[in-house]
């Protein structure tokens, strides 16, 4: 049977109106997806630009050793970001310390080892903890777990021959031990999250040819599904410390804020956020305004060369970089003029 003429004609011209009404759409896209760039770079310029006028007098006054000077005395008149900086690094690589084995054994449990019925309500579980507020959770710690933490946990820590070089001193409540649990708290479900996805990712076809090969569940687990998911949880692990750098409000409700330099993790001490909300509202205008304003700077161009780590961290750890090493590790083929000369 052959189609009708006219039927052949509607057909034709429907085609042509999908595919110029496609045309249309996709320069649409564009646009829209040039113009949204456009506005989050016109942003961000701004926002540096901003933090580089306001703190520009705190920089001529203490010059570029503002960055690493040890001192913070604003009644003083002397301002430094130096033992902030040691501060933020100290309270973040304790909270990575404490998340890294627990957000990613929990991971691992949720995605390979718990049942469907309970992986399901710990994963909703773990989601709704990030949406907590971060004044919560330091209005938690400062009045639950504060007390615990002087009357038990700190002595407990004291007592134990190993930890009695970071652990000495009075037992205060606040210190930088409580301040990097929060912050391990604050960042547990991002690792948590991120990590089970980037595990669950992995292509069951391995799993399964580990298993084939006579390897216990754990060894899958441990030889095939964590450096499968490695890039992931890369990313999950670069959130996190971005996320520990910046937190400002519950860490200055716990940490006790004594810019200085932190001989015990018992002791009390200052981050870079906690100075930001501690000196703000307070700060004298002028140089004291401005010196805050050159600690949002520091702590902008730490998370900034955080983030730039973590992706170069990603691109060398990136599946393109695994595929590329699996092609040059797999034998050549023979090509079409050695099939020739295999006899018949």
């Amino acid at each position: 049977m052959t189609a009708l003429p006219g039927l052949a004609g509607v057909a034709s011209v429907k085609d042509a109106i999908r595919r110029r009404h496609g045309r249309r759409g996709g320069r649409a896209y564009v646009v829209v997806r040039w113009a949204a760039a456009a506005v989050f770079v016109a942003l961000l310029c701004g926002l540096v630009a901003s933090i580089a006028v306001d703190s520009s007098q705190a920089l001529a006054h203490t010059g570029i050793g503002f960055i690493w000077s040890g001192t913070w005395n604003p009644a003083a008149n002397q301002f430094g970001a130096g033992i902030l900086v040691v501060g933020t690094i100290v309270t973040t690589f304790v909270a990575m310390v404490i998340v890294v084995p627990v957000g990613l054994g929990t991971a691992a449990f949720l995605s390979e080892l718990a049942p469907r019925w309970l992986a399901g309500p710990l994963s909703t579980a773990i989601d709704l903890l990030a949406a907590v507020p971060s004044i919560v959770v330091g209005l938690w710690a400062l009045l639950v777990l504060s007390p615990v933490f002087a009357d038990h946990v700190e002595p407990f820590l004291k007592s134990v021959p190993l930890l009695q070089w970071f652990f000495h001193g009075p037992a205060y409540g606040p210190s930088i031990m409580l301040a990097s649990v929060v912050l391990a708290v604050m960042t547990l479900p991002t690792v948590v999250a991120l990590s089970r996805t980037a595990l669950s990712g992995v292509a069951l076809a391995d799993r399964e040819a580990a298993m084939a090969l006579g390897a216990t569940h754990w060894q899958v687990v441990r030889e095939v599904v964590f450096p499968g998911a490695r890039s992931g949880i890369a990313a999950a692990l670069t959130l996190a410390v971005g996320r520990a750098l910046g937190e400002s409000i519950a860490v200055a409700m716990v940490i006790g804020n004594n810019p200085s330099v932190p001989h015990s993790l018992l002791a009390p001490g200052a981050t870079l956020g906690s100075a930001i909300v501690n000196e703000f509202a307070e700060a004298a205008p002028g140089i004291g305004t401005s010196s805050v304003i050159a600690l949002a700077a520091v702590l902008l161009m730490l998370t900034l060369a955080v983030n730039a780590g973590g992706q170069a961290l990603l691109r060398r750890l990136g599946p393109g970089r695994l595929l590329r090493s699996e092609r040059a590790e797999r034998p050549a083929r023979p090509g079409r003029a050695a099939r020739r000369e295999v006899p018949a």
